[in-house]
């Protein structure tokens, strides 16, 4: 008897990039892939550009096709232009539609790859990292963020019972299954990309937010506003949803991905799991503006990054420092 086919797995990555901070982080996280990216470092790049006039300048354009990007600005993001997260969920659901790439690897653009990503394998059709700390997840029926999920997954048609418990990564919290859209893996034949972005849509719709009257978040590109803080984290409450509605094939990446290198600074005792795990993925939010340069260099050595990425990175940084108040 014949063996079954085997299916061939290709490979496309998605970012986002704007006239604003993410301009100098994408073109960097681009350059870290082609560089070291392995087997893939030559795989297509879609850099989009999805609220209104925030389309990158000629330069920068020139500067995507030299490294062979495909470059789109569309007006994807309408209904919640100030939380700058949902971009992501908007540009992978228009990719998916683009590609004819089994896999598309999401990435936030304030990352960078350093080595190889493993694909999704046989397996699995979804493959990322647990959030970091609790934030906005719910650990249960006793949450207050309980109400808020369950009206979200009610959106969906599904049941909140339906998500699996996890842990998170850094502060060790029993939670509803939520990932962190930092890097995120999916095969593109399941849909998970398109129902996240009608999944949000909806939600915005409803005006669901998991956080009300709260401080602002500071992010890579500084503070961003009330309302977009309000909003924080609903994005990865909307794909881990989607996801669970749709597969069961759900890997849990290990410590190499999404290394979340602005909590691991200086603190010995949470970095321990992450010491010399030589990452793969490092999501380095504002370390690399010149007040927190050294810091991340000495980290990223702790880390087990080799000496030659270390001093990849030395030499491109700091990025161009935003105009915000610093954390």
């Amino acid at each position: 008897m014949l063996a079954a086919p085997t299916l061939t797995e290709t490979v496309a990555f998605v970012l986002c990039i704007e006239r604003n901070a993410t301009r100098d982080q994408a073109l960097l996280l681009i350059e870290s892939l082609r560089t070291f990216g392995g087997a893939h470092r030559h795989a297509p790049v879609w850099a989009v550009a999805p609220r209104p006039g925030l389309g990158v300048d000629g330069p920068t354009r020139d500067r995507l096709a030299a490294l062979a990007v495909h470059y789109a600005e569309l007006p994807l993001n309408l209904v919640c232009r100030e939380y700058g997260s949902a971009n992501r969920v908007y540009a992978a659901a228009w990719v998916a539609g683009q590609t004819s790439a089994t896999t598309l690897v999401v990435l936030d653009s304030d990352t960078l790859v350093l080595d190889e990503p493993e694909l999704l394998g046989p397996s699995a059709d979804v493959a990322v990292r647990p959030v970091d700390v609790k934030g906005v997840t719910t650990s249960g029926p006793d949450d207050p963020l309980e109400t808020y999920w369950t009206a979200l997954c009610n959106l969906e048609g599904a049941s909140i019972d339906d998500l699996p418990f996890v842990e998170t990564t850094v502060d060790r919290q029993r939670v509803r299954a939520s990932y962190n859209g930092g890097y995120v893996t999916v095969r593109r034949a399941t849909g998970i990309l398109e129902a996240t972005a009608r999944l949000f849509t909806r939600s915005v719709e409803a005006n669901l937010r998991p956080r009300r009257d709260v401080s602002r978040i500071f992010a890579s590109t500084g503070l961003v506003s009330p309302e977009a803080s309000e909003y924080w984290g609903s994005n990865q409450a909307a794909f881990s949803i989607a996801a669970w509605r749709r597969t069961r094939r759900i890997r849990h990446l290990d410590a190499r991905y999404n290394v979340p290198l602005h909590l691991l600074v200086d603190d010995a005792d949470v970095s321990q799991p992450w010491t010399g795990v030589s990452p793969i993925h490092v999501h380095y939010h504002w370390m690399l503006y010149p007040e927190h340069c050294e810091r991340t260099i000495r980290t990223l050595t702790r880390l087990g990054l080799s000496r030659e990425r270390v001093e990849w990175i030395r030499a491109r940084a700091p990025l161009p420092d935003v105009d915000v108040v610093r954390r």
